[in-house]
């Protein structure tokens, strides 16, 4: 097939264009053209003095009428070259394709666009193709402004790759690099092969550019969506030059189409026409994602009753995007011809309801609003945020569900609201009237694909305002990092304030830059105090020392750190699936022996405070209706909130821990099962709630006799874990697919009596430091005062907590008493000893209060 190729611009209408502008481009011709703009453009002023001001002598009109035909003519024929040669629009990839299937004679020169001819003529300026190699086509590409544009976007400039080819030789046999340039072209829907069609081929089968490219940590498909970005960038720019488009003109309706639309005075007072805003202002809607959601509202716009919409989505996902694609393909005449006349009416509810204290009044207005409508026949009426007239007081005034039914039913009407998912489920969901007469159409988010289609298209806008330059490895950045930090927004949304954010941080910072990866990650960890991207070398740091810095506040219990810290380890090296909670944990053990101790170091090491772990006792949860308590619920119409799903969507990036989970009923540890697994939870109003930045501890008292014996009797730790674990299946306390799904089970050993000494020294120093900052007194206690209430507190079946009992009753009631008597005030010091605490009398050793200063 490759003998049937060829590539020259002999012969080609491309070939010849490119030859003019190199021809045009030099600086005699430059300057013939500058002096045509000036004459015509002064000819044109003396025509227009002379006709309507001031006439001029004969051969001056004459000579500006001869110039003004000069200048006429050569913005004709640059109107032509533009529209005709430069960027035609006729080309058919798929023709040529198939010549080449079948061996005819194919010379690609010909479906090159006019900057990738530019680009080969100077290649071919150095030889033959064939003697020719990839870095001399690369060299070539790197001239053009689409380069630029790719590799700026990627975070690079040309002369980087410029640099960077400079020792590189290059693969022989370019020809087929174009061949593979057809396919991505045809892929792209592209009208000829553009300069990044080439480049993408290029970085697809050459090695050197495919490393390039890995190294800046993108994919080779990467490439295929900058080269969309930028000949998108590309066709705005020619449309917004055309003086006329005869895609801009609109095919259905003809003369007087708006006589149709009736009078409506009272719908005008209280709406807005989007038809009409549309042809007036133009808009130019780049709908990703949506098309689905764009065609099933217009199915249901062509029942014959029942006519209406509601679109449901959480804020920010696009509905009214949604919405406004559908009008604009109604007034382009992109719909069934049922609709083409229709006007899309946004009604403006704050308005309507303004000034009106009383129900009647709004119903009044209602009703003599939709009269009109009706009346009309042709108007689509758009409701934003539509549960507020049904909400038992549209706005808190009246619940125009019965005003509205009579209408519904109507067939010359049509309505299309939208409203959040919490609020179909509460105020639609209950009412099969409003369920029968209107469609649900349901907006998911966008996939990946899309959302960088959306943030292309969104980028732009963003540029203008903040001054910076967007990379695409930024816009990649985003979606991910939007993806697992920011949890109580939907995409394309969240991702947009991601970038928006960042873009003003930046710019504030450095002035108008590129915003790059490290930008995005920045600002999430600023935002959210929450660690990302790469581990930076403190965090490094804390992680490798993390059981180090637990064991500061737990004693023991050696095994339950290790797994936890190997965990968080694995997570943050980018080893586990990101889409599950960081880590999930259940502690099994007696009471007493460091289990929420545990809990609570981790999330002040991980998190950096105690505050971040938000603790449910689930013996609350012991009866199958606590479901609800924990989840949320709609039951009759009343939106009740979830303590569990609140709690996460308030505080995404927290530590959770559920306290004697064997109490809690059957069907609240089946939630655990979605939770565990997948990393995610359905609340009662219908909503996705991610667990994705939680850790999860659950602990247990169930099979402490069992731990207690094993460890006793000498029994080894994973023995031991083992035996818990085949006792708890056995008896049924936890099924093995629950068990089954925690990162780790961990077995807690009861407290021995050197532990017990740490413990005792580990309280002892927090009540010191306690005293210190509330008192200004510093306190000792000796070594035998220490052993002393270790001993006391030591208790094997209860664990740490009678300690904390022995050093309230015997040491805190021994200081406060000192304090009250006047004995300790602010700047004293005491060293309590054993027989201080032993007999109750006052031997210790008290320094006076320094002078005053």
């Amino acid at each position: 097939m490759n003998a049937n190729i060829k590539i020259e611009p002999d012969g080609t209408i491309i070939g010849k264009a490119s030859r003019l502008d190199a021809l045009f481009s030099t600086l005699f011709c430059r300057f013939i053209f500058a002096l045509i703009w000036i004459f015509g453009l002064l000819s044109i002023a003396v025509l227009i003095a002379h006709f309507t001001f001031v006439p001029f002598v004969s051969p001056v009109v004459g000579f500006a009428f001869i110039f003004t035909c000069i200048f006429l003519d050569y913005q004709a024929l640059r109107l032509y070259f533009i529209d005709k040669v430069k960027y035609p629009k006729l080309i058919t990839l798929a023709a040529e394709k198939e010549k080449m299937a079948q061996g005819a004679e194919v010379n690609l020169f010909a479906i090159f666009s006019f900057d990738l001819a530019k680009a080969v003529l100077l290649l071919l300026n150095k030889g033959n193709l064939s003697q020719l190699t990839t870095k001399d086509l690369t060299l070539a590409l790197l001239t053009s402004r689409d380069m630029t544009f790719i590799l700026t976007r990627l975070g690079v400039g040309p002369e980087s790759l410029s640099q960077a080819l400079s020792n590189y030789q290059g693969q022989p046999d370019i020809t087929g690099f174009f061949i593979r340039a057809v396919d991505v072209a045809a892929a792209e829907t592209h009208h000829q092969i553009e300069i990044g069609d080439v480049f993408a081929a290029l970085c697809e089968k050459d090695k050197f550019l495919q490393s390039f490219i890995m190294n800046l940590k993108i994919d080779i498909k990467d490439i295929s969506n900058l080269v969309y970005w930028r000949t998108n960038i590309v066709r705005e720019q020619i449309k917004r030059k055309k003086l006329f488009d005869p895609e801009k003109f609109r095919f259905n309706g003809g003369v007087g189409k708006d006589w149709a639309f009736g009078y409506t005075p009272f719908l005008k007072q209280y709406s807005r026409d989007i038809t009409d805003s549309i042809r007036t202002y133009g808009i130019n809607l780049a709908v990703f994602g949506k098309q689905k959601t764009v065609k099933e509202i217009e199915e249901a716009m062509l029942h014959k009753s029942a006519a209406n919409v509601v679109v449901v989505g959480e804020p920010g996902i696009g509905k009214k995007t949604a919405v406004m694609a559908f009008a604009q393909n109604v007034y382009e005449g992109k719909t069934n011809q049922a609709l083409a006349f229709f006007h899309i009416v946004k009604i403006d509810m704050d308005t309507l309801l303004a000034g009106q204290d009383s129900g009647g009044g709004i119903t009044e207005r209602l009703t003599k609003l939709f009269n009109e409508i009706v009346v009309a026949g042709n108007i689509i009426v758009f409701i934003d945020n539509i549960q507020n007239l049904f909400s038992g007081g549209g706005a808190g005034k009246v619940n125009a569900t019965e005003v509205l039914l009579p209408y519904l039913d109507a067939s010359n009407i049509k309505v299309i609201g939208t409203c959040d998912i919490a609020s179909y489920e509460q105020y639609f969901m209950p009412n099969p009237a409003l369920t029968q007469r209107f469609t649900r159409v349901t907006i998911e988010e966008p996939v990946i694909d899309d959302m960088v289609r959306i943030l292309e298209d969104t980028a732009p806008t963003i540029e203008s305002n903040t001054g910076c330059l967007i990379s695409y490895t930024a816009i990649k950045t985003a979606i991910s990092a939007a993806d697992r930090y920011i949890m109580n927004q939907p995409n394309p949304q969240k991702t947009i304030s991601l970038i928006d954010g960042a873009a003003a941080k930046a710019s504030s910072e450095r002035g108008h830059t590129i915003i790059l990866p490290k930008d995005i990650l920045d600002y999430v960890t600023e935002k959210y105090n929450v660690p990302s991207g790469e581990v930076g070398d403190e965090e490094k740091s804390k992680l490798l020392n993390l059981a180090t810095e637990m064991h500061k506040y737990v004693i023991g219990q050696s095994q339950a750190i290790d797994a936890i810290a190997n965990a968080l380890r694995r997570t943050r090296a980018g080893v586990t699936d990101t889409k599950k909670p960081i880590g999930t944990f259940l502690f099994l053990g007696p009471t007493g022996v460091g289990k929420t101790e545990t809990a609570k170091s981790l999330a002040r090491a991980y998190f950096g405070s105690e505050d971040r772990m938000i603790r449910f006792d689930m013996s609350e949860y012991q009866n199958k209706e606590d479901i609800y308590r924990f989840i949320g619920s709609n039951l009759h119409g009343e939106m009740v909130q979830g303590t569990l799903t609140t709690a996460v969507r308030e505080h995404p990036f927290s530590l959770l821990l559920f306290d004697e989970i064997e109490k809690a009923n059957r069907d609240i540890l089946d939630l655990f099962l979605q939770i565990l697994d997948e990393g995610h939870l359905t609340d009662g109003s219908g909503r996705k709630v991610s667990f994705t930045n939680t850790i999860i501890i659950c602990t247990s008292n169930a099979g402490a006799n069992l731990i207690r014996e094993s460890i006793r009797d000498g029994g080894a730790y994973e023995k031991t874990k083992q035996a818990l674990l085949d006792y708890l299946q056995t008896n049924n306390i936890y099924r093995p697919e629950f068990l089954n799904r925690f990162t780790s089970v961990v077995a807690f050993s009861p407290i021995s009596p050197d532990e017990s000494h740490q413990i005792a020294l580990l309280m002892i120093e927090k009540l010191k430091k306690t005293i210190l900052q509330n008192r200004q007194v510093n306190v000792s206690v000796t070594d035998d005062a220490v052993a002393l209430l270790a001993r006391l507190g030591y208790d094997p079946q209860m664990g740490a907590r009678p300690m904390a009992r022995i050093i309230q009753d015997k040491l805190e009631n021994f200081l406060a008493q000192k304090i009250l008597t006047g004995e300790l005030q602010q700047g004293s010091t005491i060293t309590v000893a054993a027989k201080d605490l032993d007999d109750g009398t006052v031997n210790s050793v008290i320094s006076p209060q320094p002078p005053a200063a």
